[in-house]
């Protein structure tokens, strides 16, 4: 979500209806064409989009006689109900008038079809990379994104009709790829309803329908699997005359066949490192001001609720960017919780900018993720994560993690405090020194 300088943060959706949120408000968008002239500027949020070219995606056929009047008023409409703060005669900072046209502007991420094509592509690079993990939790994140087919509220116009259907095929590619990674990862009982509702609906994709014979197969349903093919292969050939590809083929070889390679096998565990001894005893149990940082609610309320019940007084922040927001403006915090992924300034970056900062760089920052591949907890450790909890968790885990790290931030308090002290009575002998 992104607002204007100093402004309230505005959130724009396409994925479903066309809607705004102002502040966490709804935004009265006005009727059918205005929604659509907002939807062409925010599927090319940050670029200018010509008067021209709203007049084509609003009337492709017959234009009225006064159609560019008529953008112009749905401009100064939606002007006001995105910026209905702002005096008359100033400047509009978010939909703003640039020769030929008009260009709003945000961030791309501050529109859900933008941010769900990031974390797409991310969660892609993730499982080409070989990390099922990331991939999955990128990918679930995307599919959250959605309330509904895209555009879902707008008159039919073919710049809709275009744009819907390329925003489907990329929550289907996400889709298939999510399935992809939950397979890898052993979660084959799982995905086993969801793709089946996916191949229901979209018969001809044999990416799914080779992904659910797979899960089949592994759930000990070689007969199911194998329908599954021939369903397909009935499919294909009554609708359009072929028969399946290459690899729907040698899938349905190799489950006759009950090829070991189609068996899943767990991967070795990551052994995470022992928290440091606790030098300073039983003090470290004592309660601590922590900032817990998830972009999820619900994962929020989780980790809250746990770190309360073990006495700690507990803040949260649902991005990095408001997290450092609140360290900055608070130095009272003794650790904070940190999810790794997250779509606005992500954990790696978060983590990077406390210890990059004068006035944080002391504060323990324990990772929080379902990600425990090695490589990423050595990249946490190298930008200066004094900890990585790994989820799910239990609670004695977290206690441990807290307690180490508490005894970190207690002797770096304690270590300033008798530097504080050595440099007072050096100032006080100073002092005296000039008065004799």
């Amino acid at each position: 979500m992104v607002g204007p300088a100093d402004g309230p943060l505005i959130e724009f959706r396409v994925l479903g209806g066309v809607e705004a949120w102002r502040a966490g408000r709804r935004v009265e968008l006005g009727g059918p064409k205005q929604r659509a002239a907002l939807a062409s500027l925010l599927l090319r949020a940050g670029r200018v989009v010509s008067l021209e070219q709203l007049i084509d995606d609003l009337w492709p056929e017959h234009p009225p006689a006064r159609a560019a009047a008529t953008v112009q008023v749905f401009v100064s409409h939606l002007r006001r109900a995105l910026e209905p703060d702002r005096p008359r005669g100033a400047p509009a900072t978010v939909l703003v008038t640039a020769a030929p046209g008009y260009r709003l502007a945000v961030e791309p991420e501050a529109v859900d079809a933008h941010a769900f094509a990031r974390l797409a592509d991310e969660g892609h690079a993730a499982l080409a990379g070989d990390d099922p993990n990331r991939a999955a939790e990128l990918l679930a994140r995307a599919a959250e994104l959605w309330r509904g087919p895209a555009l879902a509220d707008l008159p039919d116009a073919p710049f809709v009709r275009a744009e819907a259907a390329r925003l489907d095929e990329l929550r289907l590619g996400a889709a298939e790829d999510r399935a992809d990674a939950e397979l890898a990862l052993g979660r084959h009982a799982a995905v086993v309803p969801e793709l089946e509702r996916r191949v229901r609906t979209h018969p001809m994709r044999e990416r799914s329908r080779a992904q659910l014979m797979l899960a089949l197969y592994r759930c000990g349903r070689q007969a199911h699997a194998l329908e599954t093919y021939r369903h397909g292969r009935r499919v294909l050939r009554e609708e359009l005359g072929l028969d399946p590809g290459t690899r729907l083929r040698e899938l349905e070889q190799a489950v006759l066949r009950h090829d070991p390679d189609l068996s899943w096998e767990p991967p070795r565990p990551v052994v995470l490192p022992a928290p440091a001894p606790d030098p300073a005893g039983s003090r470290t149990d004592a309660p601590g001001r922590v900032l817990v940082v998830d972009d999820s609610g619900i994962n929020r309320t989780v980790l809250v609720a746990a770190l309360t019940e073990l006495g700690h007084e507990v803040h949260s922040a649902e991005n990095g960017r408001r997290a450092l927001e609140l360290l900055r403006l608070d130095d009272g915090f003794d650790v904070v919780l940190l999810d790794l992924l997250m779509p606005v300034l992500d954990g790696y970056s978060t983590l990077a900018a406390i210890k990059a900062d004068p006035a944080l760089d002391h504060l323990p920052v324990i990772m929080v993720s379902a990600v425990s591949e090695l490589a990423s907890v050595v990249r946490c450790i190298e930008l200066g994560a004094t900890d990585y909890l790994p989820k799910p968790f239990s609670a004695a885990m977290l206690r441990a993690r807290m307690r180490s790290s508490l005894a970190l931030k207690r002797r770096h308090d304690g270590e300033r405090a008798e530097i504080a002290a050595l440099r007072t009575e050096v100032d006080r002998a100073r002092a005296l020194a000039e008065r004799r």
